[in-house]
Formats: C-alpha cells, structure tokens, sequence
C-alpha cells in the first residue's frame, strides 16, 4: 500500500512567509501549493482537494476571516481542517477563528518546528 502524501494549501499575501512555510513543509514530505491571496485560494479550493489550508488573516481583498466563512459554510469544504497565523497576537481574534471553525491559531513570525507541530498534529486528528 503507497502512502499519499498530504495536500496543504498556505494561504498568505507575504511571498518570503508563503514561500518559506512552503520550503518547510515540503522538506516534511507534504505537497504544497500556494495562492498570495483569499480571491486566488478560493479560487484553488473549487478546482482542487486539499487535506489542510494554513490562512493568513491580513490580507488585502479578501481577508482570512472571509475565506475562513466561506470555506466552513461550503459543504464541499466544510471538512477541510483550516490552521489561521496572523502577526495579530490577541485573544479575540483568536477566539474568533476558533469560533468560525479554525482549529488552530498561529503568531507570526511561524518557526519551522511550530508549523511542522501544528500541521502534523492536525492531520493526525483529521
């Protein structure tokens, strides 16, 4: 039996933070793709399956909360387990997202070992 790597979309409008959480979960074995912004990850999500979506809050256009909503209130994605990062540390934002249907929440700067917790743990309970 082959094992199929998971699918994680990052979801952030800062390339060097998109690009490097890209690098590091791919050097952990996960297949990633990567949208710089809400309009172009909903965009993704209609056309392809992901397992996880890691989702910036502040973004221009169309912010995390907005793509958070949508994704939780399509029954397609619904399931999709969503992990919120935001250089926003404070506790109503946090709680917000977990109320939408985030279930995780990460400060930015996100090290390489925490995203890699994160994801993995995630997953593992998915």
């Amino acid at each position: 039996m082959t094992h199929k790597p998971n699918r994680v979309l990052v979801v952030d409008d800062d390339r060097q933070a998109r690009l490097k959480m890209a690098r590091n979960l791919e050097s952990e074995g996960y297949v990633v793709s990567s949208a710089e912004g809400g309009r172009q990850a909903l965009d993704m999500l209609e056309s392809e399956s992901f397992d996880l979506m890691i989702l910036d809050i502040l973004m221009a256009e169309v912010d995390g909360f907005a793509v958070l909503s949508e994704v939780k209130a399509n029954p397609a994605l619904r399931e999709t387990p969503v992990v919120m990062i935001s250089a926003v540390d404070d506790a109503e934002s946090m709680e917000k997202c977990r109320q939408m249907g985030a279930l995780e929440y990460l400060i930015k700067p996100v090290s390489a070992e925490d995203l890699s917790a994160c994801v993995s743990g995630v997953l593992a309970a998915k």
